[in-house]
């Protein structure tokens, strides 16, 4: 499936398996879930898979940022909760050993490494080490990536480094169920956000503060 339509269904996915009960959460996690649910297409293969690479580059990049953006803007308390449950030491080693599987998972085939059961726990590891309570988004959006992937007609190395790829053979990358995932995605997506709890707090409290 398309990058944009595993950014959704990640983060969709992660956001009704996990129900963010706080606002800090509820954003971390959903920038948690997008970078799962895009990055194992980082790896390489055709001139297209390096195009597409450095589209889930930026995607990635770009959940990373607004994740940033909102906290300096309005003080969600992530960083409180980042530097509560991680020191400079932890996060700069899962960091590290994030990048450092990413850059291996980029000289791979397109869906081995990167697609595989072995990758999922690594970089879910590696994600616990610097921010523990963002990790279960991450790999929630992941695996959904692997779900998805294994419907479409081009084999997945689920298993890795076993070289047997497993494939239903029912969908094409660009066909009627890509679009359809991508708009479930959003869909849920935009509604939970529009119905959940810490979401309409935030709005309550800001209604009260225009109003004093």
């Amino acid at each position: 499936m398309l990058g944009r339509t595993h950014f959704f269904v990640g983060t969709a996915t992660a956001l009704v398996v996990m129900e963010p009960k706080t606002l800090p959460i509820l954003i971390a996690g959903t920038g948690a879930a997008a970078l799962g649910g895009v990055i194992s297409d980082v790896d390489s293969g055709t001139s297209q898979a390096h195009q597409d690479a450095d589209k889930v580059i930026a995607a990635s990049v770009l959940a990373i940022g607004v994740v940033i953006v909102l906290e300096y803007f309005f003080h969600l308390g992530i960083y409180n909760r980042l530097e509560r449950d991680s020191n400079i030491a932890r996060i700069l080693i899962g960091l590290m050993a994030f990048i450092l599987l990413c850059a291996f998972g980029m000289q791979q085939p397109h869906r081995s490494f990167m697609h595989s059961g072995l990758s999922l726990v690594l970089l879910t590891a590696c994600v616990g080490i610097i921010f523990p309570e963002i990790a279960p988004y991450f790999a929630i959006g992941y695996a959904s990536h692997l779900f998805v992937d294994i419907f479409n007609k081009k084999g997945e190395k689920l298993l890795w480094p076993y070289k047997k790829g497993f494939s239903f053979r029912l969908c094409s990358s660009y066909g009627m169920v890509n679009h359809l995932l991508m708009a479930a995605g959003i869909a849920i997506s935009v509604l939970y956000f529009a119905l959940s709890a810490p979401i309409r707090m935030a709005f309550w409290n800001v209604m009260a503060l225009i109003a004093h």
